[in-house]
């Protein structure tokens, strides 16, 4: 199932690229691509941790995001981002939670030993940093709302990607064991 995860990452990253692609389209011509995008995301993660969890001691976030995906993917299919200023803050909240749930994840690891932990807890941040960018664009670089909706999406999809790749090809003795 963490391939499941990793087609999600790669979905995320080229609806970003899409975003790319067409900087003066507006959001509603590209909010059903982003919010199928986001569903696929979501039950992605349901699936990964309903049947790889209970196996391999997953942690619950991954739950967490994958319901929030899902649920925030309804929201963009039903239309209900009307006001181009709620789009950034929305896109930026969705990233900012998944960066924090990754420093959550890593943490614990690091401190522990387990490895990998480094890779989580620095997407964890730069999830973090670019979602709380979102809230000062029209301050700094002001980027269109595809375009910096785009930029949220390539940072997601990276972060998705990498679930997917630890769920896949990390060996068990890597995620349970500590070094020394």
């Amino acid at each position: 199932m963490g391939i499941f995860k990793i087609a999600a990452g790669v979905i995320l990253i080229l609806t970003g690229i899409f975003c790319f692609a067409t900087p003066g389209a507006t959001f509603f011509s590209v909010a059903f691509v982003l919010g199928c995008a986001m569903l696929f995301s979501g039950a992605s993660g349901i699936l990964a941790y309903v049947w790889i969890g209970r196996r391999r001691g997953v942690s619950d976030l991954l739950l967490v995001e994958g319901i929030s995906g899902i649920l925030l993917g309804i929201i963009v299919l039903s239309n209900q981002l009307t006001a181009d200023a709620a789009i950034p803050v929305f896109f930026g909240l969705w990233v900012m939670l998944s960066g924090i749930m990754r420093i959550v994840e890593g943490l614990p690891r690091m401190k522990s030993g387990i490895q990998p932990w480094c890779w989580p807890v620095a997407l964890g941040a730069l999830g973090t940093f670019i979602g709380f960018y979102s809230f000062y664009n029209t301050v700094l670089f002001n980027f269109s709302p595809v375009m910096l909706v785009g930029i949220l999406f390539v940072m997601q999809g990276v972060n998705v990607l990498m679930v997917g790749v630890g769920l896949s090809f990390c060996p068990k003795w890597m995620k349970h064991t500590a070094k020394g």
